[in-house]
């Protein structure tokens, strides 16, 4: 029996709405995401992983955004929330004359940049409650799924990556992908029996690598905030060429480990589409449709369609 992985990278809102077109073209494809064996989610990933494994149907992730029909199961899982989050974005004032969240993360960053970074930035304001509270409303007395899947958050403390679903500490569902959505220097900490946690973006935006021991035969990954290498617009300065160098010494380690990997990452007209403003909800329509456009394209092609052969027979 095959076993599949798949690893559902940080980005934001425009990221989440990258997820959705991404799946939506796979699950046409014929493979349905839901039935993978082992499941890890980063920030949006961590919100879409988890909608995924209380049963919302892949197909139906980019309709739902493009505010077109969706399918029955869809509807009652929506209707369980009343839809996704609104989050108020306005900056709050601090209570105090910002300063480094963690000195000690900074000075554990163990090469990391964007460890390095958050440990410096003043702690964020603004509450992730209602993403827990929504993602603890599609689960009702669930507190985790029935099928494997990780979510990945930072210690704000020392640094440490921590996985929830894998390790301790046992927190509920909502609670786990409230923390991995903690942005820093933008939304507070996530506070739970006395530690505090943060966006596990900030350790890596996919943490594909955790999948190197988990002797799986096929890993797909989705890492929405890297992209090819056309994409990466020598014009446009950003963060995206270090993510998928970390990326790719992620799909290394899994590689030599005889592990078949799959990556989608965006392309010109994906980065376009998504801006520069990860939060931006202006941008979920256009970036699912060119999510959706450039995934079927490149399904389309013969190399990639013998590859994904072995998932749809997962998923038949």
């Amino acid at each position: 029996m095959v076993q599949v992985g798949v690893v559902l990278g940080a980005g934001g809102i425009v990221g989440a709405a990258y997820h959705a077109g991404v799946l939506t073209a796979l699950a046409e494809a014929g493979f349905d995401a839901r039935d993978a064996d082992l499941m890890v989610g980063t920030s949006a990933g961590a919100g879409v992983a988890a909608s995924l494994r209380a049963g919302f149907p892949p197909i139906d992730l980019a309709p739902r955004n493009l505010g077109e029909a969706i399918s029955a199961e869809a509807v009652a899982l929506v209707g369980r929330t009343g839809g996704p989050p609104t989050i108020d974005m306005r900056p709050r004032p601090f209570s105090r004359l910002p300063r480094p969240s963690s000195p000690k993360m900074l000075l554990r960053s163990g090469g990391r940049p964007a460890k390095a970074l958050a440990g410096m930035m003043p702690t964020g304001t603004i509450s992730t409650d209602e993403i827990g509270e929504r993602i603890g409303m599609l689960y009702g007395e669930r507190p985790w799924p029935e099928k494997s899947l990780w979510i990945c958050a930072v210690d704000l403390d020392g640094g440490k990556r921590v996985v929830f679903g894998r390790d301790g500490p046992t927190v509920p569902i909502g609670l786990a992908v409230q923390a991995s959505s903690s942005i820093p220097g933008v939304f507070r900490p996530v506070e739970h029996e006395g530690r505090q946690y943060i966006d596990g973006g900030v350790h890596s935006p996919t943490n594909a690598d955790l999948f190197a021991e988990a002797g799986l035969d096929v890993v797909v990954i989705i890492s929405p905030m890297s992209a090819t290498r056309r994409g990466h617009g020598p014009s446009w300065p950003t963060l995206r060429p270090m993510h998928a160098q970390q990326l790719a010494g992620e799909v290394k380690a899994l590689r030599a480990k005889g592990t078949e990997v799959i990556t989608f990452q965006p392309t010109p007209a994906d980065v376009e589409a998504m801006g520069r403003n990860a939060m931006d909800a202006r941008r979920r329509g256009t970036t699912t449709t060119a999510a959706l456009a450039s995934t079927r394209a490149r399904l389309a092609d013969e190399a990639t369609a013998s590859r994904l052969a072995v998932l749809r027979d997962t998923s038949s």
